[in-house]
């Protein structure tokens, strides 16, 4: 009777270590790694993902700003594309914030483009007609290389969340083509 109990016991034993895993590399129900992320490290992916949330509502702004007050089609056009893709990525940035628990944090680069924003949305408000729509369109283009260049050389190689990477990768490639979207508005307007 001992055997058959000490026999229960082991196999009892035996099932219940083979459920618990002590791989750390195991795989979540996202089927993305686990990994152990420092306070540095999330604290970092904080301070992009604020960086990211300025500049979408930036572009935003500005957007808003173009379809009250411009009445060239070619710019109205743009500032709507521009409304609905920023207003698309700002959404992904929060849920995405939620997704990893990292809540954004303001940092020095996020507090600098809010007061960029913020100075050159004064100066759009200052202006009317031709001269709104063109100076509307030279800044989406010196800030989309801005963004592209930020993006290049500090948020992606600053990630340390393959996902926040993966975003930010996406979120550079569309930065990319609004670029080139606006630098053909602004040829346009120069032709006019």
């Amino acid at each position: 009777m001992n055997s058959k109990l000490l026999f229960s016991l082991v196999c009892s034993a035996v099932l219940f270590a083979s459920g618990c895993n002590t791989n750390p590399h195991f795989y979540n129900d996202t089927n993305q790694p686990v990994t152990h992320v420092s306070v540095e490290q999330k604290q970092t992916d904080a301070k992009i993902l604020s960086s990211l949330i300025v500049l979408n509502k930036n572009e935003i702004a500005a957007a808003n700003t173009a379809q009250q007050k411009s009445a060239n089609h070619a710019v109205r056009n743009y500032a709507e594309i521009m409304n609905k893709a920023h207003s698309r990525n700002l959404q992904e940035a929060e849920r995405l914030s939620q997704k990893l628990d990292v809540a954004p944090k303001q940092g020095q680069t996020a507090a600098q483009l809010q007061r960029k924003g913020r100075q050159e949305l004064a100066a759009l408000n200052r202006l009317q007609n031709h001269a709104f729509d063109r100076a509307y369109i030279n800044a989406m283009v010196k800030d989309h290389a801005a963004a592209l260049q930020l993006l290049d050389q500090r948020l992606i190689p600053q990630a340390t969340n393959p996902q926040l990477r993966q975003y930010l990768e996406a979120t550079r490639a569309n930065v990319a083509q609004h670029l080139k979207q606006a630098q053909a508005v602004q040829n346009q307007l120069a032709n006019s």
